[in-house]
């Protein structure tokens, strides 16, 4: 099975600056994208650039682990952009379940 990136980017204070993320992000990845997230929400600088892009699969297993994060960004005061490079079908997937304005959905 196709697996998926997540490549943490760092400040020089060691401090996660920016994610870079694609690849296969589906439910049978949940449980290795949650570790991740949690990882990542430990160590965060207090601005985050997150982008989705070469993205082969998502499903909504990882819009709910992405919501969850963005929602531990807004307790932790961390602010962030997010940067999606999402084909057709797959922007449409976030349109059907009501998420494109909520994730920023503009290309």
């Amino acid at each position: 099975m196709e697996s998926y990136t997540f490549k943490k980017l760092e400040n020089k204070d060691g401090q996660i600056k920016g994610l870079e993320i694609g690849g296969l992000l589906v439910l049978e990845n949940a449980n290795d994208l949650k570790r991740d997230f949690l990882s990542t929400s430990r160590i965060m600088d207090k601005q985050l650039k997150i982008n989705i892009s070469d993205v082969s699969d998502i499903d909504l297993s990882f819009i709910q682990l992405l919501l969850a994060f963005i929602t531990e960004m807004g307790e932790r005061h961390v602010t962030y952009s997010l940067k999606w490079n999402l084909d057709d079908d797959q922007k449409t997937l976030l349109e059907n379940v009501g998420l494109s304005s909520e994730l920023f959905i503009n290309n």
